[in-house]
């Protein structure tokens, strides 16, 4: 039996999801060493042949991790691109639109295929299943850390502003849809004007950690723009006749 700290799980996870023409992987059973050989090359006698995994294993990945993504956006495209044909494609083209979902993917996909990869050597006798289960303790679907920032800014800012707030609304590319952490995250926050009026230098100051709390955590760049509900009802300022134009109200 071997160790399972004697097998490069990466390789091995590799192999089994490998499909390439002509390429065929075999591992030493005896050192736990992994590799490939073309069409014609042999391994060393004993070594054992190592089949890829079928399809129906990524797309339960894939299936999965939509199910835990929190990023509301995101959920939704990857919804839509695991159904039918061609979901393994549009899967990978949806997660290019959203860069921190997209390193979650594969923070998920490989603690996955490391864990396939256990079982496959207890399948093949090669480690015992106690051992297999200690060392994919290791390695646990990692938890959703891909937040709907949006919502979640918004959620802090009632808590802070209570009565005071009338509307979240948010605007810009995140609005349409094409928003990333490369991208601003704007927000039109409207508040009570009818006992004083809203200025918009005081608020931010007032705002300043709670934007920074989240720009630091998310690596988003998150600008707010606060106005009184009369001006929101009678715009002058184009950024709030833009905001209002493009607005999705998130409170």
């Amino acid at each position: 039996m071997l160790d399972p700290g004697q097998v490069d799980l990466g390789a091995l996870a590799h192999a089994l999801d490998d499909r390439t023409p002509g390429i065929r992987w075999f591992i030493d059973p005896k050192r736990g060493e992994v590799g490939s050989f073309s069409h014609g090359d042999q391994p060393a006698d004993g070594w054992i042949a190592i089949d890829s995994t079928t399809t129906r294993d990524g797309y339960r990945d894939m299936s999965d991790f939509t199910a835990a993504v929190q990023h509301r956006r995101a959920a939704e495209l990857l919804d839509r691109a695991i159904d039918g044909r061609g979901a393994f494609r549009r899967f990978k083209n949806a997660l290019f639109e959203f860069p921190e979902v997209r390193d979650q993917w594969y923070r998920f996909r490989d603690a996955r295929s490391r864990r396939r990869a256990l079982d496959w050597l207890v399948d093949n006798g090669l480690i015992t299943a106690e051992a297999a289960e200690r060392e994919a303790a290791r390695y646990p679907d990692p938890a959703p850390t891909n937040e709907d920032v949006p919502a979640s800014v918004a959620d802090d800012l009632a808590a802070l502003y209570g009565d005071r707030l009338r509307q979240v609304l948010l605007f810009g590319s995140w609005a349409s849809g094409e928003g990333s952490v490369e991208s601003d995250l704007d927000l039109l926050v409207v508040l009570d004007d009818r006992g004083a009026a809203v200025l918009p230098w005081e608020e931010l100051r007032q705002l300043d950690d709670l934007l920074w709390l989240h720009t630091e955590r998310s690596g988003i760049t998150i600008t707010v723009l606060p106005i009184g509900q009369s001006e929101m009802s009678r715009p002058f300022d184009p950024a709030v006749i833009r905001a209002r134009a493009e607005a999705v109200r998130l409170r």
